[in-house]
């Protein structure tokens, strides 16, 4: 069973009324669209765990090139997050152009606020079919837990190679890997967490407020409104569930080792594979070895735990960073 496959079947009650990518595009623009509001405070493992992995490859990016300025394009800018690191770390002075765009104009709303004051001279668009009149290319690809949303990676990315240089580098941020739930002792120690983690939910005060808030309103359920929100535009004959848009919105996420067998996440050897024609890995980083949870938030017993697995199993954490050069 393919990816494809587990989706169409898990749709199958709710009677869609566009084609799958249609569809992917369409829900994750209403995901979005709520999400917004409050993204930054849903992800605090994005402003955690990934500043020193982006340095990490910025810094590669400036040793393995003689590119002394950089034009750059912030592809699914978000919040903004990956622009502020590129602004952060890049030599001061070096960027020549800063394009953010994204699909939802929530998200570029949230971009803009948070990078005009750091380079009042980015743009942000929604369309970039305009963006290179009179332009040099870009040299610089930037993208953030960007490509398990879209229902065709390959296509997308490349469908961006003429506005695109040569000598582009691309800076690939934060996607899922299967490979996580395929090793046996990695998805066997992460098992044994949730279920120690299920009964402290429990018990956790926290919890119980945190589902309050969401029951009088202040916080967003961004799965249920989508949900509400596609079956009025007519995308379903029936209301899906939260876990449909779900499973819509991070299109190439494994929750699980039965959706890793079924074909979601991506495994970064393989996209070496299928984007060989276009792009070669140069370098790849895995990280996040307790699943979605950030370990340095954990106790000493599961932290301890997962860096053992990171030191055994160094290709096999839940996700992973990439470095990409043009063919």
């Amino acid at each position: 069973m393919t990816n494809t496959d587990f989706i169409t079947t898990v749709l199958a009650p709710y009677q869609p009324q566009l084609p799958m990518e249609e569809l992917v595009l369409e829900v994750n623009r209403l995901y979005h669209a709520v999400e917004a509001q409050d993204y930054d405070d849903r992800h605090p493992e994005v402003h955690e765990q990934l500043p020193p992995i982006w340095k990490e490859m910025i810094d590669r990016a400036v040793k393995t090139t003689q590119i002394k300025e950089w034009r750059i394009l912030d592809f699914g800018c978000g919040t903004g997050f990956e622009a502020e690191q590129l602004i952060r770390y890049l030599p001061q002075g070096s960027i020549a152009q800063l394009t953010c765009y994204d699909l939802s104009p929530e998200m570029l709303a949230r971009c803009r606020a948070r990078i005009t004051p750091l380079f009042s001279d980015a743009l942000f668009v929604s369309d970039l079919s305009n963006q290179l009149d009179g332009q040099q290319p870009y040299n610089l690809l930037a993208t953030n837990s960007l490509l398990h949303h879209l229902p065709n990676p390959l296509n997308t990315i490349n469908h961006l190679l003429p506005q695109l240089s040569k000598n582009v580098l691309w800076l690939s941020g934060h996607e899922p890997s299967s490979r996580f739930y395929k090793n046996a002792e990695c998805s066997r120690l992460y098992e044994d967490f949730l279920q120690q983690r299920q009964w402290s939910r429990f018990l956790s005060v926290e919890n119980y407020l945190a589902k309050i808030r969401q029951l009088v309103g202040l916080a967003s359920n961004p799965s249920e409104k989508a949900a509400k929100a596609a079956f009025h535009k007519g995308l379903f004959k029936q209301q899906p569930s939260s876990f449909v848009v779900d499973r819509l919105v991070d299109f190439h996420v494994a929750h699980s080792l039965e959706e890793a067998s079924q074909g979601r996440g991506f495994d970064f050897k393989i996209l070496q594979q299928e984007f060989a024609d276009s792009w070669q890995l140069e370098w790849v980083k895995t990280y996040s070895f307790m699943g979605s949870f950030y370990e340095q938030d954990l106790s000493s017993r599961w932290s301890d735990a997962s860096r053992e697995m990171s030191q055994r199993f160094g290709e096999d954490g839940a996700n992973f960073c990439t470095v990409w050069r043009r063919n």
